[in-house]
């Protein structure tokens, strides 16, 4: 397959702004461990190490060198860290103007603004984008202009991620129906939640997305009814396969992480997808280039796996079988 690429200038551009914004990212996932505020509270004759978290007050100890030297080391490590967190994000801001100024990004705005949601919430780390809005992900990184890449009968291979997304997560319901309250505040969707199964306390949700209030949800599930069933069927071997980690560009040139499978996964499970019978509400010929797409970037090494590829088909094979039968 031949792969259209970006230009030199966009290709140098989006090395550049990802490598700010994994920074950034890390250094307010840091600052998230160093919740809350610490304090010293007296307490009759005594006075103790307090820490306060969204209201809550937790006593670390009485008064003493240990104590001390623990108060210390938060104050510090926690100004500095948001002194380089101020200072990162004014660097963010600078690269995403360029970002939209060499037209580097590619993303839907709808699908960055579901992201940046998920990481204000501190959801990101237990999500897994799945479907058409993955390659994103995988081409990005390569350099190559997805949009401009076609299907027989649907046009561009991600025409999708206009209309819809998929997101598995895996996060207390407390956590999960906070964010679904933001998202319906700031994305113009039709948000659904499936639960996907799980323990009491952290659970396994598929939030489903359908853009723009004019569509009908219904219309859009077909397409991307295997991802749906894997998902709610087998969240857990969903999260294992969800190894990919990018920070991707929107169109307008805003940026944020995507988590998604690992594409040595998504390529042997659209295969299977294009091959299934019946194939009633899906693409064969869309699933078909979407695989080729990734099998290039896999081949050509512009994007690289972390499963081998063996095992990876074993599991696939497996994983397919039982989706596809639940499908029929």
């Amino acid at each position: 397959m031949t792969l259209p690429r970006t230009s030199d200038t966009a290709a140098k551009q989006i090395l550049d702004s990802t490598r700010v914004y994994r920074e950034y990212a890390r250094v307010r996932g840091e600052s998230r461990h160093l919740k809350g505020s610490v304090f010293w509270k007296k307490v009759g004759s005594y006075e103790y190490l307090a820490q306060k978290v969204q209201g809550k007050v937790r006593y670390i100890g009485p008064r003493s060198v240990e104590t001390e030297r623990q108060f210390e080391e938060f104050r510090q490590k926690k100004t500095q860290l948001q002194q380089r967190a101020r200072t990162l994000k004014e660097s963010v801001e600078s690269c995403q103007r360029m970002n939209k100024a060499v037209r580097a990004g590619a993303v839907p705005t709808p699908v960055m603004e579901v992201l940046q949601v998920l990481e204000e919430r501190g959801l990101a780390e237990g999500s897994v984008v799945l479907g058409t809005s993955a390659l994103f992900a995988y081409g990005q990184p390569a350099g190559v202009r997805l949009e401009e890449i076609s299907s027989p009968a649907q046009g561009s291979v991600v025409e999708g991620a206009k209309h819809f997304l998929q997101v598995l997560l895996h996060a207390p319901e407390r956590n999960v129906e906070a964010a679904l309250r933001e998202l319906k505040e700031a994305v113009d969707a039709i948000v659904e939640v499936a639960p996907a199964g799980g323990g009491s306390e952290r659970s396994y949700f598929l939030v489903e997305l359908t853009f723009g209030r004019e569509h009908e949800p219904s219309k859009r599930l077909g397409k991307e009814r295997y991802w749906r069933t894997l998902a709610t069927e087998m969240a857990a071997a969903v999260e294992h396969a969800g190894q990919f980690e990018q920070v991707v560009i929107g169109k307008t040139g805003t940026m944020a992480t995507m988590r998604t499978l690992d594409p040595q996964f998504f390529a042997l499970f659209t295969h299977a997808a294009a091959e299934a019978r019946p194939a009633k509400g899906h693409d064969p010929q869309l699933a078909r280039c979407q695989a080729a797409l990734v099998d290039s970037l896999i081949t050509d090494y512009l994007v690289v796996s972390k499963l081998p590829e063996e095992e990876c088909r074993r599991t696939v094979d497996d994983i397919a079988q039982r989706v596809f039968a639940r499908a029929d």
